[in-house]
Protein backbone atom coordinates (compact mmCIF):
# COMPACT_ATOMS: atom_id res chain seq x y z
CA UNK A 1 0.00 0.00 0.00
CA UNK A 2 2.52 2.17 0.76
CA UNK A 3 4.79 1.67 -2.13
CA UNK A 4 1.74 2.78 -4.27
CA UNK A 5 0.81 5.48 -2.99
CA UNK A 6 4.68 6.37 -3.37
CA UNK A 7 4.12 5.71 -7.10
CA UNK A 8 0.55 7.28 -7.28
CA UNK A 9 2.18 11.27 -5.31
CA UNK A 10 5.21 10.58 -8.13
CA UNK A 11 2.96 10.13 -11.04
CA UNK A 12 0.62 13.16 -10.01
CA UNK A 13 4.06 15.18 -9.85
CA UNK A 14 5.51 13.82 -12.64
CA UNK A 15 2.27 14.89 -14.60
CA UNK A 16 2.22 18.57 -13.62
CA UNK A 17 5.26 18.57 -15.67
CA UNK A 18 3.79 17.05 -18.93
CA UNK A 19 2.82 19.65 -21.84
CA UNK A 20 0.92 17.98 -23.44
CA UNK A 21 -1.73 17.94 -20.37
CA UNK A 22 -1.33 21.40 -20.40
CA UNK A 23 -2.14 22.31 -23.71
CA UNK A 24 -5.13 20.32 -23.28
CA UNK A 25 -6.03 21.74 -20.05
CA UNK A 26 -5.43 25.35 -21.88
CA UNK A 27 -7.67 24.05 -24.80
CA UNK A 28 -10.46 23.11 -22.80
CA UNK A 29 -10.31 26.26 -20.31
CA UNK A 30 -10.19 28.40 -23.51
CA UNK A 31 -12.59 26.21 -25.35
CA UNK A 32 -15.49 27.02 -22.38
CA UNK A 33 -14.75 30.46 -22.20
CA UNK A 34 -15.13 31.14 -25.78
CA UNK A 35 -18.17 29.23 -26.28
CA UNK A 36 -20.41 31.47 -22.77
CA UNK A 37 -18.53 34.54 -23.34
CA UNK A 38 -19.49 34.29 -27.33
CA UNK A 39 -23.16 33.59 -26.94
CA UNK A 40 -23.36 35.83 -24.23
CA UNK A 41 -21.88 38.81 -26.83
CA UNK A 42 -24.30 38.04 -29.27
CA UNK A 43 -26.83 37.54 -27.03
CA UNK A 44 -26.62 41.11 -25.67
CA UNK A 45 -25.65 42.46 -29.59
CA UNK A 46 -28.71 40.80 -31.84
CA UNK A 47 -31.13 40.09 -28.77
CA UNK A 48 -33.81 42.35 -30.63
CA UNK A 49 -33.63 40.89 -33.61
CA UNK A 50 -35.03 37.68 -32.57
CA UNK A 51 -38.62 37.34 -34.36
CA UNK A 52 -40.38 34.24 -32.92
CA UNK A 53 -43.70 34.93 -34.07
CA UNK A 54 -45.44 36.30 -37.67
CA UNK A 55 -43.69 39.39 -39.17
CA UNK A 56 -44.59 42.53 -37.14
CA UNK A 57 -44.60 40.78 -33.88
CA UNK A 58 -43.31 42.30 -30.91
CA UNK A 59 -39.68 40.84 -30.20
CA UNK A 60 -39.33 37.99 -27.69
CA UNK A 61 -39.08 38.87 -23.83
CA UNK A 62 -35.26 39.25 -23.63
CA UNK A 63 -35.54 36.96 -20.50
CA UNK A 64 -36.67 33.89 -23.00
CA UNK A 65 -33.65 35.02 -25.41
CA UNK A 66 -31.63 34.45 -22.48
CA UNK A 67 -32.89 31.19 -21.74
CA UNK A 68 -32.58 29.52 -24.92
CA UNK A 69 -29.28 30.36 -25.64
CA UNK A 70 -28.56 29.27 -21.85
CA UNK A 71 -29.89 25.62 -23.46
CA UNK A 72 -27.49 25.92 -26.18
CA UNK A 73 -24.59 26.93 -24.18
CA UNK A 74 -25.12 23.99 -22.04
CA UNK A 75 -25.82 21.49 -24.87
CA UNK A 76 -22.61 22.65 -26.41
CA UNK A 77 -20.61 22.41 -23.13
CA UNK A 78 -22.06 18.53 -23.22
CA UNK A 79 -20.34 17.83 -25.78
CA UNK A 80 -17.14 20.31 -25.55
CA UNK A 81 -16.85 18.26 -21.90
CA UNK A 82 -16.95 14.71 -23.52
CA UNK A 83 -14.61 15.80 -26.28
CA UNK A 84 -11.99 17.05 -23.54
CA UNK A 85 -12.56 14.32 -21.52
CA UNK A 86 -11.05 11.98 -24.27
CA UNK A 87 -8.29 14.35 -25.00
CA UNK A 88 -7.18 14.59 -21.26
CA UNK A 89 -7.59 10.28 -21.19
CA UNK A 90 -4.96 9.97 -23.82
CA UNK A 91 -2.88 12.50 -22.60
CA UNK A 92 -2.33 10.89 -19.78
CA UNK A 93 -2.70 7.17 -20.79
CA UNK A 94 0.39 7.99 -23.11
CA UNK A 95 2.59 9.29 -20.36
CA UNK A 96 1.82 7.96 -17.09
CA UNK A 97 3.63 4.58 -17.59
CA UNK A 98 5.35 4.97 -20.95
CA UNK A 99 7.58 7.55 -20.17
CA UNK A 100 9.20 5.34 -17.23
CA UNK A 101 9.71 2.37 -18.65
CA UNK A 102 11.37 4.82 -21.78
CA UNK A 103 13.60 6.65 -19.69
CA UNK A 104 14.78 4.04 -17.17
CA UNK A 105 13.32 5.53 -14.12
CA UNK A 106 10.59 2.20 -13.76
CA UNK A 107 14.43 0.51 -12.98
CA UNK A 108 15.34 2.44 -10.27
CA UNK A 109 11.20 1.88 -8.96
CA UNK A 110 11.70 -2.12 -9.09
CA UNK A 111 14.78 -1.84 -7.14
CA UNK A 112 12.96 -0.45 -4.20
CA UNK A 113 10.68 -2.61 -2.07
CA UNK A 114 7.79 -1.59 -4.97
CA UNK A 115 6.14 -4.35 -6.41
CA UNK A 116 4.51 -4.16 -9.86
CA UNK A 117 1.13 -4.84 -8.69
CA UNK A 118 2.22 -1.36 -6.69
CA UNK A 119 3.53 -0.11 -9.21
CA UNK A 120 0.29 -0.71 -11.23
CA UNK A 121 -2.18 0.36 -8.86
CA UNK A 122 -0.34 3.68 -7.82
CA UNK A 123 -0.07 4.69 -11.79
CA UNK A 124 -4.03 3.67 -12.29
CA UNK A 125 -5.38 5.79 -8.96
CA UNK A 126 -2.83 8.26 -9.64
CA UNK A 127 -4.29 8.89 -13.64
CA UNK A 128 -7.88 8.78 -12.42
CA UNK A 129 -6.96 11.31 -10.18
CA UNK A 130 -5.85 13.22 -12.55
CA UNK A 131 -8.34 13.01 -14.84
CA UNK A 132 -11.09 13.98 -12.42
CA UNK A 133 -9.49 17.07 -11.42
CA UNK A 134 -8.97 17.89 -14.58
CA UNK A 135 -12.07 17.32 -16.04
CA UNK A 136 -13.69 18.75 -12.40
CA UNK A 137 -11.98 21.77 -13.06
CA UNK A 138 -13.28 22.45 -16.64
CA UNK A 139 -16.91 22.01 -15.17
CA UNK A 140 -16.84 24.00 -12.77
CA UNK A 141 -15.24 26.86 -15.18
CA UNK A 142 -18.20 25.97 -17.29
CA UNK A 143 -20.76 25.84 -14.36
CA UNK A 144 -19.52 29.64 -13.77
CA UNK A 145 -19.41 31.23 -17.25
CA UNK A 146 -23.40 29.51 -16.91
CA UNK A 147 -23.99 32.26 -14.61
CA UNK A 148 -23.60 34.54 -17.17
CA UNK A 149 -27.69 33.26 -18.43
CA UNK A 150 -28.80 33.41 -15.14
CA UNK A 151 -27.26 29.69 -13.95
CA UNK A 152 -29.34 26.93 -12.90
CA UNK A 153 -27.71 24.15 -15.18
CA UNK A 154 -24.79 23.34 -12.57
CA UNK A 155 -26.30 20.37 -11.33
CA UNK A 156 -26.55 18.98 -15.20
CA UNK A 157 -22.93 20.25 -15.89
CA UNK A 158 -21.79 17.99 -12.98
CA UNK A 159 -23.76 14.75 -13.69
CA UNK A 160 -23.04 15.17 -17.47
CA UNK A 161 -19.05 15.68 -16.53
CA UNK A 162 -18.94 12.49 -14.21
CA UNK A 163 -20.75 10.25 -17.34
CA UNK A 164 -17.46 12.26 -19.21
CA UNK A 165 -15.13 10.91 -16.79
CA UNK A 166 -16.50 7.20 -16.53
CA UNK A 167 -16.14 6.57 -20.72
CA UNK A 168 -12.81 8.56 -20.77
CA UNK A 169 -11.27 6.36 -18.12
CA UNK A 170 -11.88 2.88 -20.27
CA UNK A 171 -10.08 4.45 -22.67
CA UNK A 172 -7.53 5.82 -20.44
CA UNK A 173 -6.98 2.20 -20.00
CA UNK A 174 -6.62 0.93 -22.80
CA UNK A 175 -3.58 3.55 -23.75
CA UNK A 176 -1.91 2.60 -20.03
CA UNK A 177 -2.04 -1.07 -21.65
CA UNK A 178 -0.93 -0.53 -24.69
CA UNK A 179 2.04 2.16 -24.29
CA UNK A 180 3.22 -0.37 -21.88
CA UNK A 181 4.68 -2.20 -25.07
CA UNK A 182 4.19 0.12 -28.35
CA UNK A 183 5.47 3.54 -29.01
CA UNK A 184 2.75 5.66 -27.01
CA UNK A 185 2.02 7.72 -30.11
CA UNK A 186 0.97 4.30 -31.74
CA UNK A 187 -0.98 3.49 -28.42
CA UNK A 188 -3.20 6.35 -28.79
CA UNK A 189 -3.85 5.12 -32.60
CA UNK A 190 -4.92 1.34 -32.09
CA UNK A 191 -7.39 2.90 -28.92
CA UNK A 192 -8.97 5.70 -30.75
CA UNK A 193 -9.77 2.90 -33.78
CA UNK A 194 -10.70 0.55 -31.10
CA UNK A 195 -12.69 3.55 -29.42
CA UNK A 196 -14.76 4.21 -32.66
CA UNK A 197 -15.24 0.53 -33.54
CA UNK A 198 -17.15 0.51 -30.03
CA UNK A 199 -19.52 3.33 -31.10
CA UNK A 200 -19.91 1.97 -34.40
CA UNK A 201 -21.01 -1.28 -32.76
CA UNK A 202 -23.00 0.24 -30.09
CA UNK A 203 -25.18 2.40 -32.40
CA UNK A 204 -25.70 -0.77 -34.85
CA UNK A 205 -26.86 -2.38 -32.20
CA UNK A 206 -29.39 0.28 -31.03
CA UNK A 207 -30.41 0.63 -34.74
CA UNK A 208 -31.21 -3.06 -34.72
CA UNK A 209 -33.14 -2.93 -31.41
CA UNK A 210 -35.29 0.06 -33.20
CA UNK A 211 -35.97 -2.23 -35.69
CA UNK A 212 -34.14 0.23 -38.57
CA UNK A 213 -31.83 -2.80 -39.43
CA UNK A 214 -35.10 -5.53 -40.55
CA UNK A 215 -35.15 -8.36 -38.56
CA UNK A 216 -32.56 -10.61 -40.05
CA UNK A 217 -31.44 -12.85 -37.05
CA UNK A 218 -28.02 -13.65 -38.35
CA UNK A 219 -27.06 -10.01 -37.77
CA UNK A 220 -29.28 -9.72 -34.60
CA UNK A 221 -27.02 -12.31 -32.77
CA UNK A 222 -23.92 -11.15 -34.21
CA UNK A 223 -24.30 -7.47 -33.14
CA UNK A 224 -25.64 -9.12 -30.10
CA UNK A 225 -22.12 -10.42 -29.45
CA UNK A 226 -20.28 -7.97 -30.52
CA UNK A 227 -22.24 -5.42 -28.31
CA UNK A 228 -21.04 -7.09 -25.00
CA UNK A 229 -17.18 -7.12 -26.29
CA UNK A 230 -16.99 -3.95 -26.47
CA UNK A 231 -17.78 -0.79 -23.39
CA UNK A 232 -20.67 0.90 -23.36
CA UNK A 233 -20.90 4.45 -22.89
CA UNK A 234 -22.60 5.75 -20.15
CA UNK A 235 -25.21 8.41 -20.52
CA UNK A 236 -26.14 10.44 -17.88
CA UNK A 237 -29.99 13.03 -18.06
CA UNK A 238 -28.55 15.89 -18.97
CA UNK A 239 -29.74 15.37 -23.11
CA UNK A 240 -33.13 14.81 -21.98
CA UNK A 241 -33.12 17.66 -19.13
CA UNK A 242 -32.08 20.16 -22.02
CA UNK A 243 -35.06 18.83 -24.71
CA UNK A 244 -37.33 18.88 -21.49
CA UNK A 245 -36.39 22.76 -20.74
CA UNK A 246 -36.33 23.37 -24.37
CA UNK A 247 -40.21 22.33 -24.68
CA UNK A 248 -41.46 23.84 -21.91
CA UNK A 249 -39.81 27.10 -23.14
CA UNK A 250 -41.39 27.35 -26.49
CA UNK A 251 -44.64 25.92 -24.95
CA UNK A 252 -44.79 29.09 -22.87
CA UNK A 253 -44.46 31.09 -25.92
CA UNK A 254 -47.33 29.14 -27.39
CA UNK A 255 -44.79 27.24 -29.97
CA UNK A 256 -44.87 23.87 -28.88
CA UNK A 257 -47.67 22.75 -31.51
CA UNK A 258 -49.94 21.17 -29.02
CA UNK A 259 -47.25 18.28 -28.45
CA UNK A 260 -46.56 16.62 -24.91
CA UNK A 261 -43.54 16.63 -23.55
CA UNK A 262 -43.54 12.53 -23.27
CA UNK A 263 -43.45 12.38 -26.94
CA UNK A 264 -40.84 15.20 -27.72
CA UNK A 265 -38.65 12.76 -24.80
CA UNK A 266 -39.01 9.76 -26.41
CA UNK A 267 -36.63 10.05 -29.15
CA UNK A 268 -34.16 10.86 -26.43
CA UNK A 269 -31.67 8.27 -24.86
CA UNK A 270 -32.54 8.02 -21.33
CA UNK A 271 -29.69 7.69 -18.71
CA UNK A 272 -27.60 4.48 -18.43
CA UNK A 273 -29.22 1.53 -16.31
CA UNK A 274 -28.04 -0.58 -13.27
CA UNK A 275 -27.08 -3.29 -16.00
CA UNK A 276 -24.83 -0.74 -18.42
CA UNK A 277 -23.82 0.51 -14.69
CA UNK A 278 -22.67 -3.07 -13.88
CA UNK A 279 -21.16 -3.54 -17.13
CA UNK A 280 -18.78 -0.74 -17.32
CA UNK A 281 -17.73 -1.54 -13.89
CA UNK A 282 -16.83 -5.01 -15.80
CA UNK A 283 -14.71 -3.31 -18.43
CA UNK A 284 -12.53 -1.42 -15.93
CA UNK A 285 -11.93 -4.49 -14.31
CA UNK A 286 -10.77 -6.00 -17.22
CA UNK A 287 -8.29 -2.59 -18.61
CA UNK A 288 -7.01 -2.66 -15.34
CA UNK A 289 -5.96 -5.79 -14.97
CA UNK A 290 -4.67 -6.06 -18.54
CA UNK A 291 -2.57 -3.03 -17.21
CA UNK A 292 -1.04 -4.98 -14.60
CA UNK A 293 -0.29 -7.66 -16.76
CA UNK A 294 1.21 -6.03 -19.20
CA UNK A 295 3.64 -4.15 -16.76
CA UNK A 296 4.20 -7.30 -15.21
CA UNK A 297 5.51 -9.23 -18.29
CA UNK A 298 7.44 -6.31 -19.64
CA UNK A 299 11.31 -6.94 -19.16
CA UNK A 300 12.81 -3.63 -17.75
Amino acid sequence: MNGAAAVARYTLVELTRRRILLVFVIIGALGIAAIGIGLKVFSTAFSGGFVTGPPGSPPPDPAIVNRFLELMFVSDLIGALGLFALLVAFGIGMTAIYHDLESGSAVAIFSKPVSRLAFTAGKIVAAVLAMIVIVGALSIEASLVGLLFGGGFEQTLGVEAVAGVANALTLMLIVLALSTWMNNIVAAIVAFIYNAVSGVVVALHASMAAGFLGDNQLLKYGLDVLYWLVPHQLISDAPRELVKAEFELFASQGQGGGGDVNQALASVPGPSGATDIMWWIFVIAIMASLVYVAVRRRQV
